[in-house]
């Protein structure tokens, strides 16, 4: 009886675990889904662009197209405009008293102006990436998925949901599952995460450094393709890092400040400041050439399998230039995939004029410096990094340049440009909703 009674509890404890997991697994095969859409539709746009790259038609479509990116987000959802990743950052602190902003943040029209208003931005040649807006997309659906869960069902916590979907949400824009975990512990839980940027982080570095100038760069299950480490290969590090993680501070800081000089403008204020950075881009383009536009996917490859080719300077400066104009037209788009291509150009740049001998290995140093700098998340930064490239035995060469632009990017500024909008946002939300004197 005592026995019967004791499985009856178990199967009981088992459908009322697998009945509160049914919305995480729904909402997460539905952005999936969407992701995978959007993926499609905005490489297509890329493409057209990258196509039609000479045509001098490009520097008329470049200013419209960023206009018409903003026109959309102001006009059918000005919680679109933007990145995305501050949103989500947003969203999470907003979840915990379920604020009804979340309604409009996460809307089904901000999602789809999300989507269509990024891929139109990228179709006319903006620099422009759909990781950050991914992001926004993925927990509007995990948050939908909140609203219209049967009442009948036990309702899913929306921290819980807010959580998951902006995790799952990175993990399907670059596929790095393992990513989006520490996405999702690093910058939007932000669970004792201080102590392990500090001590355990550094702790790690030094240890695998020490072991590796004793024991060699070895797999526990076979050695890798790369030489054993030495001074001069870390010294070659350090400098990428600082150099790159203070001009990723810079780029950072300044959209930051540009965005908010922007919000203090009149419409029609806004719809000139749009046009001028549109005709900047446009400049940029016609003088710099194609690897200009888009998110620069195409520009890391090229770096990465050609390391010896010579890179002019034009390519790294368009790319943090490019970018640069085009989020501060105040378009819907994101800045994180374009911070990879940009510490890629910049870090191969930098090597073959400094005589340093591994660009590819510089390369992946550059990326994960950059997006460090914008992010001010080490940790996201060198594991999405090291999971897209497969390569783990350079983990201790990322870590320490993660580390190292992390602490350059903090003598610009001491927030992160995520940081700061989603301060700004959340400042705005709580002005919105206090009553008034």
């Amino acid at each position: 009886m005592i026995t019967q009674l004791k499985n009856q509890e178990t199967v009981k404890y088992l459908q009322e675990k697998l009945i509160t997991n049914i919305p995480f697994w729904v909402a997460a095969a539905l952005a999936a889904v969407i992701s995978v859409f959007y993926n499609y539709l905005f490489k297509f746009c890329e493409d057209w662009a990258l196509k039609h790259a000479s045509s001098p038609w490009l520097l008329l479509t470049a200013p419209l197209a960023l206009l018409a990116s903003f026109l959309m987000g102001h006009f059918l959802s000005k919680e679109a405009l933007g990145s995305g990743i501050p949103q989500v950052m947003a969203a999470m602190e907003l979840s915990t008293t379920n604020n009804k902003f979340l309604d409009k943040l996460l809307s089904v029209p901000m999602l789809l102006v999300k989507i269509f208003g990024s891929c139109i931005c990228v179709l006319g040649g903006g620099v422009s990436g759909r990781e950050g807006p991914t992001l926004q997309v993925s927990a509007a659906i995990f948050y939908q998925m909140t609203k219209y869960w049967p009442k009948k069902l036990p309702a899913p916590q929306l921290p819980a949901m807010m959580l998951a979907g902006g995790a799952a949400g990175l993990a399907s824009a670059f596929n790095t599952p393992l990513g989006g975990i520490v996405f999702a512990i690093e910058e939007l839980a932000k669970t004792h995460i201080s102590l392990v940027r500090t001590a355990v982080f550094q702790a790690v570095i030094i240890a695998g450094i020490m072991s590796q100038f004793f024991l060699g760069n070895y797999l526990y299950f076979g050695n890798s393709s790369f030489d054993a480490i030495t001074a001069r290969v870390i010294f070659q590090t350090i400098f990428i890092a600082v150099v790159i993680g203070a001009i990723s501070g810079l780029f950072a800081e300044g959209l930051y400040r540009v965005g908010k000089w922007r919000a203090q403008k009149t419409f029609s204020e806004k719809i000139f400041i749009t046009l001028f950075f549109g005709l900047l881009l446009s400049l940029t383009i016609w003088l710099c050439g194609p690897s200009t536009i888009g998110a620069g996917k195409s520009v890391i490859l090229s770096s990465l399998q050609n390391p010896d080719q010579t890179l002019a300077a034009e390519v790294p400066a368009s790319r943090i230039l490019g970018n640069f104009f085009t989020y501060s037209a105040g378009v819907i788009g994101g800045v994180f995939a374009p911070a990879l291509a940009s510490g890629a150009t910049l870090a191969h740049w930098l090597s073959q004029n400094l005589g340093f001998s591994n660009f590819k290995l510089m390369a992946f140093v550059g990326m994960v410096a950059f997006l460090t700098g914008v992010t001010r998340s080490p940790f996201t930064s060198f594991v999405l990094v090291l999971e897209m490239g497969d390569s783990h035995e350079i983990i201790l060469y990322l870590m320490l340049a993660s580390m190292i632009a992390n602490v350059a990017a903090r003598l610009v500024a001491k927030k992160s440009f995520y940081e700061q909008v989603c301060h700004d946002l959340i400042k705005k939300v709580e002005e919105s909703s206090s009553p008034r004197a």
